[in-house]
């Protein structure tokens, strides 16, 4: 029998050791390159923040974190708040979904697995915000909305459901369904919509998992190994995913370390990792230059404008170390919310050897004014991060469009590359960012992902069969491909078989079958299978045990 529908109680006993964990950290391994320009890496894109009341200091905290501005996200001495969620309604409001707990909880800051879920709006991102409805019980709340309307409150063990912004809400379950990998942490979920309503989710430990609805559909799990940059020592988890209108964005939090990192991808199941930091100490800094210095960073979470694009990242954030916050004592926890530069508009084309790009206007955004065209620089983003690509040819004004062309040469692509970046100063000693999708790539792409439950029929004529589902979760059509199966039984040297593969439409699977000799696979053996996309990186394949053969 089947049984791979996962509710998320099969995860309940987690947060009692993620908070053990919590109570320590140390030192990152990861050391941030040299070379760097400004506006290559995800940190340099934070705004100082502006106040939406006078700065204070008879206010709970370590002095590091006063004066500060109690109005900015959600805050009150009462309370310590944790998990942020912010959406913006049709009127207007902003309505932001976060925990909290008494501070006066007799475990201090390790009450947070008994945090309940608030409703807080205001007529500004940033706050401040009110209360004005408790939900229920929850942790590591986040809101989306369903491809049917549903407004989704995912949170550890469950979620909220309801048909608006005010509810009322109905608890119950998301599903998942590993597809016959190993179960893995499921409390630190994030979601991002796709083109056609569907929903991509990234878990606490960087698998990523595809829904059709993002409601009644369960999340199947599509990839085989986490997303997450290979960083020495780093404990991850608190990912955040968002889609705008050129990739995924992924940033993952090192809780352990006190550093994050920002990826990116087309597709999302091919990421690519952005050297230097996505936040960390110095990012909550006033327009008179005074740093909130928070000693922890986490929850990260975007709010996106209508393009998907991130206009601020909100936090959970405390003053001390998580341990040290005890009960009716100067140390919390609040939600914070801080503007970040959002990616401009850019066009790219291919003429010959070189690429003419325009740098696009927005409301808010002039280009011909704002840009110093001789700093513009253009190509592969690993490059145009660290200043290795050339400068322009020319640079010319079309209307509202600054448009520069590029030597080929000079952009430092490689044939793995999908997207380009721009990046240049302003005239006020800011940066300007865009990325774009390279010429030749389709707006959409396939995502095949192969089952782990691989089905054996029973011994006959001295062979068996054994059958491989392989499904395309993805929003293009698949090309023809083969798929390999090597099968590593007790005592015998590996086989290995290839099967075609027919193009696939978006969510259709075919069923691939191998015969392998009956000794290869002998009644009650629980051999070891390999599964590979042709074409795939070899890190990618399938490693699966399968069950005692009948």
């Amino acid at each position: 029998m089947r049984t791979l529908i996962l509710p998320l109680t099969v995860f309940a006993a987690l947060p009692l050791l993620t908070s053990v964990a919590h109570a320590q950290n140390g030192p990152s391994a990861y050391v941030v390159p040299e070379g760097i320009v400004k506006g290559g890496q995800y940190i340099d894109r934070f705004l100082p923040m502006k106040p939406n009341a006078p700065l204070r200091s008879d206010v709970w905290g370590v002095d590091a974190v006063k004066p500060r501005d109690v109005a900015t996200g959600v805050e009150d001495a009462k309370y310590s708040y944790w998990c942020t969620s912010v959406v913006k309604a049709p009127d207007g409001k902003y309505h932001n979904f976060v925990v909290r707990w008494l501070e006066s909880s007799p475990k201090g800051h390790f009450e947070w697995p008994n945090s309940n879920v608030v409703h807080a709006v205001s007529d500004n991102i940033t706050g401040p915000y009110k209360v004005i409805q408790e939900i229920g019980k929850g942790h590591n709340v986040t809101a989306y909305q369903a491809k049917d309307g549903t407004w989704i409150l995912y949170v550890i063990n469950g979620c909220y459901r309801g048909s608006s912004l005010e509810g009322s809400w109905t608890r119950g379950k998301l599903e998942f369904d590993t597809r016959g990998r190993k179960g893995v942490d499921m409390t630190n979920c994030t979601f991002a919509q796709r083109s056609d309503g569907s929903y991509l989710m990234v878990n606490r430990t960087g698998e990523v998992w595809i829904s059709k609805d993002g409601n009644k559909e369960p999340y199947r799990r599509v990839s085989n190994h986490t997303a997450y940059p290979p960083v020495r020592g780093a404990r991850f988890e608190d990912p955040v995913v968002w889609k705008d209108d050129v990739q995924y964005n992924l940033i993952v939090n090192d809780w352990f370390g006190r550093a994050a990192y920002y990826l990116r991808s087309r597709d999302g199941q091919h990421w690519d990792w952005d050297q230097g930091l996505a936040y960390g100490p110095g990012i909550f800094r006033h327009e008179d230059g005074k740093i909130e210095d928070w000693h922890k960073i986490e929850r990260p979470r975007v709010f996106q404008d209508e393009r998907g694009r991130a206009t601020h990242m909100l936090f959970a954030v405390i003053d001390a170390a998580k341990e040290v916050d005890k009960p009716n004592d100067n140390h919390s926890s609040k939600s914070i919310v801080v503007g970040v530069v959002s990616p401009r508009t850019i066009v790219v084309h291919k003429q010959g050897d070189r690429f003419q790009v325009a740098l696009g206007g927005d409301k808010d955004f002039d280009p011909v004014k704002t840009v110093d065209p001789a700093s513009l620089r253009f190509g592969a983003p690993s490059k145009v991060d660290f200043g290795r690509t050339g400068a322009p040819l020319s640079v010319s004004m079309r209307g509202t469009w600054l448009v520069a062309e590029f030597s080929a040469a000079d952009c430092g692509f490689q044939p793995s590359d999908t997207t380009a970046k721009l990046l240049a100063h302003d005239r006020k000693g800011g940066f300007v960012f865009g990325y774009s999708a390279l010429p030749d790539e389709p707006a959409e792409y396939p995502l095949l992902s192969v089952d782990g439950v691989v089905k054996a029929a029973a011994i006959k004529g001295g062979t068996r069969e054994l059958t491989v589902q392989v499904e395309n979760f993805g929003l293009a059509k698949s090309a023809a491909t083969k798929i390999s199966f090597q099968i590593r039984p007790n005592g015998h040297a590996p086989a290995t078989l290839t099967a075609p593969l027919a193009p696939l439409e978006p969510y259709v699977s075919a069923d691939l079958r191998f015969v392998v000799p009956a000794e290869v696979a002998p009644v009650g053996a629980t051999p070891q299978v390999e599964i590979a996309i042709e074409g795939e990186p070899a890190e990618n394949a399938l490693k699966v045990s399968l069950p005692k053969l009948p």
